[in-house]
Parts: C-alpha cells; sequence; structure tokens
C-alpha cells in the first residue's frame, strides 16, 4: 500500500513539473514527464557558474566559487523528488518531499541565456557581474524573509545561495575563523578559539 502510494505521488508530481514547464494540459506533457521520470536534469554548467559569480561573496575568490557550485551540483544531482521524509517514531504521518525542481531551475538558466543574447548579444558569462544581477534582478524580485531549503527554492539563484549559506565555508567566512562546521574532530583543543582564517586553509563547502 505505501509502495502504491509512492509511486502514485511520484507519476503526480512528473505531471505537475511538466504542466509548469510547458504549459499544456497533462497529455500534451509526456515528453516533459518522461524526461522527469528519466535521467536527472543536468543544470547548464557555464550559465550557472556565471550566476554564482554574481550572487555568491566574492571573497570566495574563484577557486572558492567553483567548489560552491560543484558541490551544488553534486547535491542537486542527489535529489530525490518525493521522497519519504523522515518523522518522529510512532507518529503514523507520511510526509514527502516536493516534485523535481530541476526542469524549472534549468529552464531559468536556458531563459537567463536566452535574455542575455536578446538585449546584449552575448552569453551570460560575457557580461560583467553588476548586467548579470540587473538580469537577476526581475526573476528574484524582492525576496523572503530568508533563504530556506535549497529544494524549496523557486529560483536556481535562490537554491544555490540557500545551498552555500547553509555550507561549512560560509559559517567560516561569517566569523572569519576555520570552524569547520559538521566536521570530526577530536577533544584536543577543543576549548581553543577556531584559528583566525589567514592562519588555516579554507576549505571546500
Amino acid at each position: 500500500m505505501a509502495e502504491s502510494r509512492r509511486s502514485f505521488l511520484k507519476q503526480s508530481a512528473a505531471a505537475v513539473a511538466a504542466v509548469s514547464l510547458t504549459g499544456c494540459a497533462p497529455g500534451a506533457g509526456r515528453e516533459a514527464a518522461a524526461e522527469v521520470d528519466g535521467d536527472p536534469v543536468v543544470l547548464p554548467g557555464e550559465t550557472l557558474r556565471a550566476v554564482a559569480e554574481a550572487v555568491l561573496p566574492a571573497e570566495l575568490g574563484s577557486d572558492g566559487r567553483e567548489r560552491a557550485v560543484a558541490a551544488f551540483e553534486r547535491w542537486s544531482e542527489g535529489l530525490e523528488p518525493v521522497a519519504e521524509l523522515g518523522h518522529p517514531y510512532l507518529v503514523p504521518e507520511i510526509r514527502y518531499s516536493g516534485p523535481d525542481p530541476r526542469p524549472g531551475w534549468s529552464a531559468q538558466l536556458q531563459g537567463l541565456e536566452k535574455e542575455c543574447t536578446s538585449r546584449h548579444g552575448v552569453s551570460l558569462s560575457d557580461i560583467d557581474v553588476p548586467g548579470r544581477r540587473e538580469l537577476l534582478a526581475r526573476p528574484l524580485g524582492q525576496g523572503g524573509p530568508g533563504l530556506g531549503a535549497p529544494a524549496n527554492a523557486d529560483h536556481v539563484a535562490l537554491a544555490l545561495m540557500a545551498h552555500f549559506f547553509d555550507s561549512p565555508t560560509a559559517t567560516d567566512l561569517c566569523y572569519g575563523r576555520a570552524i569547520r562546521k559538521v566536521r570530526c574532530r577530536t577533544l584536543d583543543g577543543a576549548e581553543n578559539e577556531p584559528e583566525p582564517l589567514g592562519a588555516a586553509q579554507g576549505g571546500a563547502p
């Protein structure tokens, strides 16, 4: 029973994703639905990196930014849409994650490229960072009270930011110290303050 319910929800999520991308009725969205049900959607890497340069902290530098984008790509490749979420023991309600956001994110990146080509005659990566931020201003709008979970982000730029700012590297940059959040450490020196970032090598997100 639980397995059939999971299958139904996954099929429903694929249909919703197809409608949102094509603007057509479910019967006309079979091609898009098949793409959702098949191999994971690959986000356009060059455009994603152009967006990252516009929305991630400049303090990361090119190497740190590449690590952040690569970590986001690995995370997004492992996303499982409509997955059963953990719940407390003896709680009968079963909750599921949302539909696959990657087709929408991919479409957004492709849309940014088309808009940039239409306005400037070049690719997004070929215009300066202020120009990229101008293109992102309209789809991102005013934003909300917080970034939230990356998988729930309405736009790929917000998902990228949410993923990065929840990372150990973001925490280190915020405090200027090598805190190394969520990394295993021994008790030796646990009473000492973390070293300043200038005295320690930065890590990957």
